[in-house]
């Protein structure tokens, strides 16, 4: 037996060393794990810097009292939820959090950070550093990888048809489209989150025409950060510092990179407390102040979704990395349109400009839809 194990050792080294040589990134992967929703600091992080004394919420002196209506009780505590509040006409005015968790507690966006980067791709357009989403991405990135034909349009509206990580996805359009969310440790999204955009761009494919069916993937936003550093000179982090973090008045968040000197990941993993969240809601559903909005109207209308055709709201609508839908149940008093932001997991950051209402929501597991915001009205009232 010893003489085996003795014997089996080169084998071994052979085999860990082709495994690492093809996969570098996966002892990281065993430290790091999968994000988890609340802050370990396991990995790679860099602030987005917010404000010294964040925005005053208002904050309803029965906002952490308020009891939620049973089936929405019922639903956070059987989906793993861990925080869900609620800020209605210039008030915070629901506030509760599952057991452990505070005001402090840092949440992980997970995709939510998606539509931060759509944001931020107005916002480029909105100061002429973009012309249009009809850009091709070769007339920003010098590109001879055979995708330099993709339109910036494409990229934000997930369907670009890059050859990628695909999984089974009933995200966009309520079609079932695919998503790269294949948990590989081997393969290209694995390469992506652990060693960045470098790693896997050279060999990036159409696999069907530009502008094609919706395929839900990460890359695409990648790219899109990438574009936004290179138009910008500057990095994502600082971005979003002063196009969004700063003006919004929220406190410093801390977004997740594959490595010390990689840019963050575009596509995820940016952590902030449940009020930041709901600040940079209400900055977004506000368009910034009035004295100094985010974007021109026609843009933030453009990105907001709030002029898509009932059809598409009917079924759901996958936007500008940012989607919509509508509340039309019978028999409910929270009726209409909303836009909202959603992350792995079922995080949610809910906007409806005609109520004034922006709802957050962090859990362990999915939560419905719409039941969440017609529980979260009804307890209101």
């Amino acid at each position: 037996m010893r003489k085996w194990i003795i014997g089996a050792i080169p084998a071994l080294a052979a085999g860990t060393f082709g495994v690492l040589a093809h996969a570098p990134y996966l002892p990281q992967l065993l430290i790091e794990g999968f994000p988890p929703l609340v802050f370990s600091g396991r990995g790679h992080f860099v602030e987005i810097a917010g404000a010294g004394s964040p925005r005053d919420l208002q904050v309803a002196e029965d906002a952490q009292k308020r009891d939620l209506v049973p089936e929405l009780a019922t639903m956070f505590a059987d989906t793993g939820g861990q925080a869900l509040l609620a800020y209605r006409d210039g008030k915070l005015v629901l506030e509760h959090y599952g057991a452990g968790k505070t005001s402090d507690t840092r949440f992980n966006s997970y995709s939510m950070a998606k539509s931060l980067i759509g944001a931020l791709v107005y916002k480029a357009i909105a100061e002429g550093k973009i012309a249009s989403l009809d850009v091709r991405l070769g007339e920003v990135l010098p590109d001879d990888r055979g995708i330099e034909g993709l339109t910036l349009r494409s990229l934000i509206t997930m369907r670009a048809g890059i050859h990628f990580d695909t999984a089974d996805s009933k995200l966009g359009n309520g079609n079932g489209k695919d998503s790269d969310t294949a948990p590989n440790p081997f393969g290209p999204l694995a390469r992506l989150h652990f060693m960045g955009l470098p790693a896997i761009e050279a060999g990036l494919q159409l696999a069907t025409a530009p502008e094609g069916d919706f395929n839900y993937q990460n890359v695409n936003t990648a790219l899109l950060g990438e574009v936004l550093e290179v138009v910008y000179g500057r990095p994502l982090e600082t971005l979003m510092a002063e196009k969004v973090w700063g003006p919004a008045v929220a406190q410093t968040a801390l977004w997740r990179k594959p490595g010390e000197t990689a840019s963050v990941s575009a596509y995820c993993c940016i952590y902030a407390t449940a009020r930041d969240w709901i600040r940079i809601g209400v900055y977004l559903m506000q368009n910034g102040t009035v004295n100094a909005p985010f974007l021109p109207e026609p843009l933030w209308r453009e990105f907001m979704g709030l002029d898509v055709d009932a059809e598409a709201l009917a079924v759901g609508n996958y936007g500008q990395h940012i989607l919509q839908n509508v509340l039309d149940r019978p028999g409910q008093a929270l009726q209409g349109p909303f836009t909202y932001l959603m992350g792995q997991g079922g995080q949610m950051l809910y906007l409806m400009p005609q109520r004034g209402l922006v709802v957050y929501r962090a859990g362990d597991n999915v939560q419905l839809l719409h039941s969440t915001l017609y529980g979260v009205w009804n307890s209101l009232d």
